[in-house]
């Protein structure tokens, strides 16, 4: 409920008259999330899985694109890409797809993926054959 109320927030501040929260602002927390991932994981394993959550509300809202969130996944973690070397680039990416078909279906999954130009390949970790989440969608 909360991590609902939380994404439907973050689009109505974004998409204010007022311009309370710029998409780079926006963009800025988001990669400040994500730093932050790993060390987070260890005390709320479903953490990956909420953030994705969070992203495909942001992404079906046209609020940010799924190309700009793949680009944040993917550069993800304490250092650039550690997201990837970790696995956790890929629960991420998944649970947002999972998200996104789920709530929209896959017609409107497709067509965002198309528009995105991302390669899903690429967010597997080079340690791990599979993302059991990830996987779904490759």
């Amino acid at each position: 409920m909360e991590r609902h109320l939380l994404a439907k927030l973050l689009v109505n501040l974004a998409r204010s008259r007022d311009g309370v929260l710029s998409q780079d602002q926006l963009v800025k927390g988001f990669e400040s999330v994500l730093i932050t991932l790993e060390d987070v994981v260890d005390d709320a394993p479903k953490a990956a899985e909420f953030l994705g959550h969070i992203f495909a509300k942001i992404i079906v809202e046209n609020v940010v694109t799924l190309s700009e969130i793949g680009r944040l996944i993917y550069d993800g973690g304490e250092e650039p890409g550690r997201l990837l070397e970790t696995g956790l680039a890929a629960d991420v990416l998944g649970s947002t797809l999972g998200v996104i078909n789920t709530e929209k279906g896959e017609t409107v999954l497709n067509e965002i993926r198309a528009s995105s130009c991302l390669r899903l390949e690429d967010f597997r970790s080079p340690h791990s054959n599979k993302s059991s989440i990830l996987e779904k969608f490759i």
